[in-house]
């Protein structure tokens, strides 16, 4: 098996029928598998994709909620792929991104995780899609936030780091660095896992010359949770790869830009 595709389902029945029915539309579905992990959807959703897809597809059934880390663990245990993509389940596949990106994979030894480029439902390049590793001094200039130069005459643009919505990693390379970080439920898992792959020496990068459609993604909604999540998810990334003090300073430096923003 080429590429196993990992599907995170979590109350999005027809999201995930409509990513799956643009996967079947690949022209070699004998080189690929698709995984789907339900994260506790406990609405009728994973039963719906059994009905329809549970010959074409494997599921996973979880009880609770592992979040994206944990249920992608799941799926790439289960995976026999050479190549493993994470998919998220708001994505509509138009084009044969697995051969492109596995090509530059296979060319370019140096880098090891990539991504096609993501695009909006109206054409647009999804913005926060790659950028450069946070640190303090980027996030208190902003500079996370700063769109990289493209060549758009280059196959592939090289990143500190590229989104985890449609993320390839070979196997061997995931089994090398012990896979997705569960700690992170939710945000910062992406940057984490590239920046493990960069920390044994290989680089991500976004293939430019293919893409994806993703319906999510345009800016992180402003709810209480999912900025309570957010910021945890932060706050773990910096613990991992830096001292307390910057740690410290990182707090700091939020709960002042959250006063002044209200």
């Amino acid at each position: 098996m080429k590429f196993s595709v990992i599907i995170i389902n979590y109350k999005t029945f027809e999201l995930t029928k409509n990513c799956l029915e643009s996967l079947f539309l690949l022209p070699d579905q004998k080189s690929l598998e698709i995984i789907i992990i339900d994260n506790a959807s406990n609405d009728g959703s994973i039963e719906k994709l059994e009905t329809e897809f549970a010959s074409r597809v494997k599921i996973i059934k979880n009880k609770h909620n592992l979040g994206f880390a944990g249920a992608n663990n799941q799926g790439a245990a289960l995976a026999s792929g050479e190549f493993l993509i994470f998919l998220n389940s708001d994505t509509i596949i138009k084009e044969d991104f697995l051969n492109v990106c596995a090509d530059i994979l296979n060319k370019n030894q140096k880098i090891g995780i990539i991504s096609p480029r993501l695009k909006l439902p109206d054409g647009d390049n999804q913005k926060a899609a790659f950028g450069i590793f946070p640190t303090l001094t980027n996030l208190l200039t902003q500079k996370t936030k700063s769109e990289q130069a493209i060549d758009e005459q280059t196959d592939f643009l090289v990143s500190d780091w590229v989104s985890g919505c449609a993320l390839m990693i070979g196997r061997e390379l995931f089994q090398k660095i012990s896979g997705w970080d569960d700690r992170f439920f939710l945000y910062y898992e992406d940057i984490d896992i590239c920046k493990k792959a960069s920390l044994q020496g290989y680089q991500a990068a976004v293939a430019l010359k293919t893409s994806i459609i993703h319906f999510g993604g345009q800016s992180l909604k402003a709810s209480p949770q999912k900025k309570k999540l957010y910021y945890e998810s932060q706050d773990y990334y910096f613990k991992k790869y830096y001292n307390p003090l910057i740690c410290w300073l990182i707090k700091i430096s939020r709960f002042i830009y959250l006063k002044i923003k209200k």
